[in-house]
């Protein structure tokens, strides 16, 4: 009989994941939550469904260059920005004994194109936190936006169904399928059909002989556009050209508290 300790409960080997400040809790009986995304330069380990949700929505924005999970930790103490995990890990044993709130570690750091920066905490409607930890949040807002990384916080939607949520999942899946089956083909005719008007996605799809599963493609690609901030991509769902327009990947905003 092997005397190896068992390791079920615990999570597996994620560093290779893990490119922040802090990894992942090791949670006992917790799976980890995974993603990809070209922008977070690969696969990345996140905490919590809300954190792989704004995962989603940044990956999707095109207004994001890129993002980076568990990025650095705030100094609350001496106010700065503590950019490595021995830093960090430092700065910890030399508060320990101090009461309060010590530091802070944000979920994302993001880069928007123009090339500025902001810091993003993540929660989960309804628990957004009691007010010793706002009371944590003021004073490292003021730290973060003094080294340019003004902090937001976004909130994803308890409802399973809600449309950002279902949305943004197909979307980020699309964003890797649309070169495999974005055609020139495909796009003349979608175009030639749009031209007249808006046209919901059972009606598009009659017409022209298309799966339901392509409405993602057409939506990142900037061929189509619909409101899919409140809709879900479904058959009911109206869509109309875009020429390129990707505004309405712009989904932020509506979960920014």
């Amino acid at each position: 009989m092997s005397r190896t300790s068992a390791s079920y409960g615990r999570r597996g080997r994620v560093d290779d994941a893990n490119t922040g400040v802090r990894h992942p809790a090791p949670t006992y009986g917790k799976a980890k939550l995974g993603t990809y995304s070209q922008k977070a330069n690969g696969n990345i380990n996140v905490e919590q469904e809300a954190e792989r949700f704004v995962s989603h929505l940044l990956a999707i924005d095109p207004r994001v260059r890129g993002f980076q999970p568990q990025p650095f930790c705030v100094d609350l103490i001496d106010k700065c920005l503590l950019l490595t995990k021995a830093a960090r890990s430092a700065a910890w044993h030399a508060y320990r004994e101090l009461p309060g709130p010590k530091l802070y570690t944000p979920d994302f750091s993001v880069v928007w194109q123009d090339g500025l920066h902001y810091a993003v905490e993540v929660k989960l409607e309804g628990f957004e936190g009691d007010e010793a930890y706002w009371e944590k949040i003021a004073r490292a807002r003021p730290i973060l936006t003094a080294n340019g990384y003004p902090l937001r916080t976004l909130v994803m939607p308890t409802n399973t169904a809600h449309p950002l949520r279902t949305n943004a999942r197909l979307l980020k899946q699309a964003m890797h399928q649309r070169h495999t089956y974005l055609t020139a083909a495909l796009v003349e005719r979608v175009r030639e059909r749009c031209e007249a008007g808006p046209v919901t996605v059972r009606t598009l799809c009659e017409d022209l002989q298309l799966l339901p599963d392509l409405m993602p493609v057409l939506l990142v690609s900037g061929l189509l556009t619909a409101d899919v901030a409140h809709h879900p991509i479904r058959g009911t769902l109206e869509v109309s050209l875009a020429q390129g327009d990707l505004s309405h990947l712009c989904l932020l905003e509506e979960v920014e508290r």
